[in-house]
């Protein structure tokens, strides 16, 4: 696919995205929209960790967390606006995502999930006693939602083009570091941390870089889900939440930008079509999730190319088709 093309599709999907609120659809679905975009955001950050640079993290949750409750904080006991605590947010869960990379550069893969395991944790339960700070079990009630001037974000489709932007946003940011000498040395300290250093990789850095970027993206996305909900609690950020953001990204495909988007978008819109069945519903959507991790182990993404070559041979086959007809 030529770039032209690939900017051609790039316009027609945000396009479609930007119009598709505004056809009828309902609060309800827009605000299924709302969070298959902010675990977008989330997803896309975990990739750097896992997908990109091979360090497996059971931690994005917890910067979701640091995130949700570092921006509530910031705009009720400070009086900061949503659009500065936004990014403060964010950098606040980039300097814990540092500190938690550290023990990457001393301890094997699987080890490291271990200590990323502890460390949320942890987290959850500075959330959960620190009640001088983050109010302990009754959770943070009253976060003020985003305004423009006189413009308030009080809606699921007025929040809903404030998630676009900022996935929009995560996307770019994805696709720049994939393509860049950054994404490249997380690849091959994917493959191997020896091989890596042979060619001049600094694997100390890049390990800690993907943590802080992983930590970044997953402070955006607490921000945006803590003035989007209006209240927190810290059960929300626990070790089933870092697990499922991992199936999203295995799911979908790691190592690349479309795959954490198929796994994100996918997974939090399937649950809710699968309600009908009732009290199955949960046992069904789990026996589909470890059924297609079995069958399609390079995740969802993989079908991408083979519908690309199946699309292309209908074209060629029905243009072949007209020239023998004439």
């Amino acid at each position: 696919m030529g770039r032209r093309t690939r900017c051609a599709v790039a316009v027609g999907v945000v396009t479609l995205l930007a119009v598709f609120p505004l056809v009828g659809v309902g609060p309800y679905y827009i605000r299924l929209l709302n969070l298959a975009g902010i675990y977008v955001i989330l997803t896309l950050g975990l990739n750097f960790c896992v997908g990109m640079a091979g360090q497996i993290s059971y931690a994005q949750a917890s910067f979701f967390g640091i995130g949700a409750y570092a921006s509530a904080l910031l705009t009720l006991k400070t009086g900061v606006s949503f659009w500065a605590a936004l990014p403060l947010s964010a950098l606040v869960a980039l300097v814990f995502g540092v500190l938690l990379g550290l023990p990457s550069l001393k301890v094997g893969r699987y080890y490291l999930a271990i200590v990323t395991i502890g460390f949320s944790e942890i987290v959850r339960l500075v959330l959960l006693n620190w009640k001088e700070v983050t109010y302990g079990a009754e959770g943070v009630k009253n976060i003020p939602v985003p305004t423009i001037g006189t413009f308030t974000l009080n809606t699921d489709l007025r929040y809903y083009y404030l998630v676009l932007t900022i996935v929009l946003f995560a996307v770019f940011v994805s696709i720049r570091i994939v393509h860049s000498r950054i994404g490249r040395a997380l690849h091959a300290i994917r493959m191997s941390d020896l091989a890596a250093e042979v060619m001049g990789v600094n694997t100390r850095y890049y390990k800690i870089l993907a943590f802080a970027l992983s930590a970044f993206f997953g402070g955006l996305a607490g921000s945006l889900i803590a003035h989007y909900d209006t209240y927190l609690h810290a059960n929300s950020f626990n070790f089933m939440e870092s697990a499922k953001i991992l199936c999203m990204l295995f799911i979908g495909g790691s190592g690349s930008i479309e795959g954490p988007i198929i796994g994100a978008v996918g997974l939090t819109l399937l649950p809710e079509w699968l309600r009908f069945l009732k009290d199955y519903y949960m046992a069904i959507y789990g026996v589909g999730v470890v059924l297609l991790m079995g069958v399609m182990p390079s995740g969802i993404r993989s079908l991408i190319p083979q519908l690309a070559r199946f699309v292309q041979r209908l074209f060629t086959n029905k243009q072949r088709a007209v020239r023998s007809e004439h």
